[in-house]
């Protein structure tokens, strides 16, 4: 049987794992922190109703959340939150009886696009198979996670005609992204970043793969000077939302540059788009009069 089932729901994912661990030992894996930190990653969680959640992912990924509903040994519900702007999406860890062992599915609800979906199971099933080592083998099996690709999402309180002027073209990149050397608006066209994050002076370079108008633009990408033996993809995909748009920032490709660079460059980026977006956000956010 695959590893993983689309779940009913079209936002919803679903993967499980069996384990030799019976129910009772698995279940302190997903609720003791100093368990958690040894398979998922440094964890703060308060485990009553309405609890907080704090994790720290090894490859740079933070989430927050909140405990939906609890009910040992065999059921965990949290929200489940991986950037300020991004929408709460609901996590579900199920765990039954499997013969003299256990078994833990993982549910993950609310995410609303195709590439939000395959991104979550990627990750659920490194999640999945550092559990396992841990249980089986009794391993620290935190360190997962490069390659997965970086989403930031955000609801930007304008109509897509709006926005779509700042993620096409040169002088509205330049507001909100970075400083623009170059920016050449059509499919192959070249384009050259500059800035400073965290005091480091950046420069970004790639071409542009594709333009949607007002829909979406995918962009190779590759941060100069650092190694990294291979392009990235960046996609900047718009749709409407009520009033507003939602933009998703998919950055993908990590496994694409060497592995002595890997981790870095996503701690990297998983901290800069989420300020990024934040930054557009104040950018386009309606003044109060």
């Amino acid at each position: 049987m695959s590893p993983y089932n689309a779940g009913v729901n079209p936002s919803t994912i679903s993967i499980f794992r069996s384990f030799r661990a019976p129910l009772g030992e698995a279940w302190t894996y997903l609720t003791r922190p100093e368990l958690l930190s040894r398979w998922l990653g440094a964890t703060d969680i308060e485990l009553v109703p309405d609890g907080a959640l704090a994790i720290e992912l090894w490859n740079g990924d933070k989430i927050s959340g909140r405990v939906q509903a609890l009910a040992p040994p065999v059921r965990l519900e949290l929200t489940w939150r991986p950037a300020t702007l991004y929408p709460e999406t609901s996590v579900a860890f199920v765990l039954e009886g499997d013969g003299p062992g256990s078994r833990l599915t993982i549910r993950h609800d609310g995410l609303p696009s195709e590439a939000e979906r395959d991104a979550a199971r990627r990750m659920w099933k490194d999640v999945l198979g550092a559990l396992h080592a841990t249980l089986q083998e009794g391993a620290n099996a935190h360190e997962w996670g490069a390659e997965l690709p970086v989403a930031a999402r955000a609801i930007i309180p304008r109509s897509p005609s709006d926005v779509w002027p700042l993620l096409a073209t040169g002088a509205g990149i330049e507001k909100w992204v970075a400083h623009v050397e170059r920016f050449d608006a059509e499919p192959g066209g070249a384009f050259r970043l500059t800035s400073r994050f965290q005091g480091r002076e950046i420069v970004e370079e790639g071409r542009v793969e594709e333009i949607v108008l007002e829909s979406r633009i995918a962009l190779s990408w590759e941060w100069m000077g650092q190694s990294w033996g291979g392009s990235t993809r960046v996609e900047f995909s718009l749709e409407p939302a009520g009033a507003g748009s939602s933009l998703l920032v998919f950055h993908s490709g990590f496994d694409r540059i060497a592995p002595e660079g890997r981790v870095a460059a996503r701690r990297n980026y998983a901290a800069a788009w989420p300020e990024v977006l934040a930054y557009l956000k104040r950018l386009v956010a309606p003044v109060a009069v």
